[in-house]
């Protein structure tokens, strides 16, 4: 009985695969329909986010020739559609932000599924992303990413979620984020959104998630564990390989002069902390003031302090740096607050892969008014630490730049308005930040080398100090052969 009764159950699983595999349509043989609407590499538009500097120029052409190794020359005119933001959209300000970039693509999305978007050092193996994509139905909203939460509430994101910030979650454009074609379109069909008030662009992952979470009446961001920051795993579409840029020994020292911005009243907390940590390890250095002090010393510059703005100070460190004899054989010129926290030593092999010949603004971007309008302009925000290549300070100089309407004109948003007007591209490093360590999402720092931190509130400015100089544990990074499309 036993045998028998095993006997026939093996006869009906063979007949139940015959029917699913020859008899049934819609069993595992794939439907036509079906196939018709697998998704395809070149069903996805890609941007990356890129500058018109040469250094970064050269990182771009790295990223084409790492996205066009994917693909045989056989099927070269179906290849997806690759744009560069400097290249596709050099006079656009706000490309940055993403939010211009809904309406200039908004015509390209006839018969596409998804945009992806994502950083010039992003790498990518394009089959498995196109797979992971294809779980997802691209004519609804979908916004795909790797997810980033903060700890604590913080300035840069307004405070906003204060009462637990880790139920927001954003994106790391370092791992790329995906739009489907429904959501990509709605957005760009009302952009400019009128009723959206965004004057400041200050962190733009986290203000695009914002806005399409829209208060919880839109889309959540979907947490794609396939979308990397580090290759620790198989399995990674997407990765973030590089945690520091190497273009080779870090400059010398003697090329970079600091001006440290300080007054009276913090002679003594502040300067305390610079000097015991970032400021003793350089000689080329100076703090200026209102007054003089010979226990730090600084060097009165003849403006008066001002609470806020600090334009007049700034532009009098611009103005000794061109003129002063002593400061001719600097090539690049670093000015801080005296609560700004920096490796001095990396920032220097941060420089190598710049050409001060080239009249260069770089620092931590920030923006007014450029997702929404034209005539807005970006600017390097003074905590993390600006810095001017010779060449910027001399053409300021040919045009009569560097002065101020007032000395509390706020000192980066005047500079970024008179650089702009001539010209100088603004160069952003995800490197330099405004804000304290406490202020960005571990995940986010954690496959990244940093240069600067800023603010001594309600933190130890040793401990991030420390912080700063460990040399970084690197990854191992095992580049595979991409399998071609």
């Amino acid at each position: 009985m036993t045998r028998r009764r095993s006997s026939h159950s093996f006869l009906s699983l063979i007949s139940i695969a015959i029917c699913l595999l020859i008899l049934c349509p819609n069993g595992l043989v794939k439907s036509e329909e079906e196939e018709d609407n697998e998704l395809t590499a070149d069903q996805i538009i890609f941007v990356v986010v890129t500058q018109p500097n040469k250094y970064h120029v050269s990182r771009a052409e790295e990223f084409k020739n790492h996205f066009k190794a994917q693909f045989t020359d056989i099927d070269k005119d179906d290849h997806p559609k690759l744009y560069f933001t400097h290249k596709e959209w050099d006079n656009m300000n706000g490309a940055w932000t993403f939010f211009p970039i809904f309406k200039l693509l908004e015509e390209e999305l006839d018969d596409k599924a998804w945009v992806f978007i994502c950083e010039e050092e992003t790498r990518l193996n394009i089959q498995e992303l196109t797979e992971v994509l294809s779980n997802f139905d691209h004519e609804e909203d979908y916004f795909l990413g790797h997810a980033l939460q903060d700890q604590q509430a913080t300035i840069i994101h307004h405070y906003a979620f204060h009462d637990n910030p880790k139920s927001f979650s954003y994106p790391d454009i370092g791992a790329g984020v995906a739009l489907s074609n429904s959501l990509f379109t709605r957005i760009g069909e009302n952009w400019p959104d009128e009723e959206y008030r965004l004057d400041f662009s200050i962190d733009p992952k986290y203000e695009l998630a914002r806005y399409i979470d829209n208060d919880g009446k839109g889309v959540k961001m979907t947490d794609i564990k396939q979308l990397c920051t580090t290759r620790s795993s198989k399995g990674c579409a997407t990765w973030y390989p590089t945690p520091f840029p190497d273009c080779g020994k870090e400059i010398h020292e003697d090329k970079l002069f600091v001006a440290v911005k300080t007054c009276e009243k913090f002679h003594k907390d502040r300067i305390s902390v610079v000097k015991a940590t970032w400021g003793n390890t350089t000689t080329h250095i100076e703090y200026y003031s209102e007054t003089e002090d010979p226990d730090v010393p600084t060097v009165d510059l003849g403006i008066p302090n001002t609470e806020r703005g600090h334009c007049g100070k700034t532009m009098a460190i611009i103005n000794r740096f061109d003129s002063h004899p002593d400061f001719q054989g600097y090539t690049w010129l670093l000015i801080a607050d005296d609560d700004t926290i920096i490796n001095l030593k990396r920032l220097r092999k941060l420089l190598a892969c710049y050409d001060s010949k080239e009249p260069i603004h770089l620092g931590e971007r920030y923006g007014y008014n450029v997702a929404k309008y034209r005539w807005g302009y970006d600017y390097i925000t003074g905590g993390g630490g600006m810095l001017l290549s010779r060449a910027a300070v001399d053409i300021m100089k040919k045009n009569n730049l560097i002065n101020c309407n007032t000395n509390e004109s706020p000192d980066d948003m005047t500079l970024g308005m008179k650089l702009k007007g001539i010209g100088v591209p603004l160069i952003h490093t995800i490197y330099l930040h405004q804000a304290r360590l406490e202020d960005y999402s571990p995940e986010f720092l954690r496959p990244r080398t940093h240069v600067s931190f800023h603010k001594h509130w309600m933190n130890d400015p040793y401990k991030v100090y420390d912080y700063l100089m460990k040399e970084p544990v690197e990854e191992p990074v095992i580049e595979e052969g991409h399998d071609e499309l």
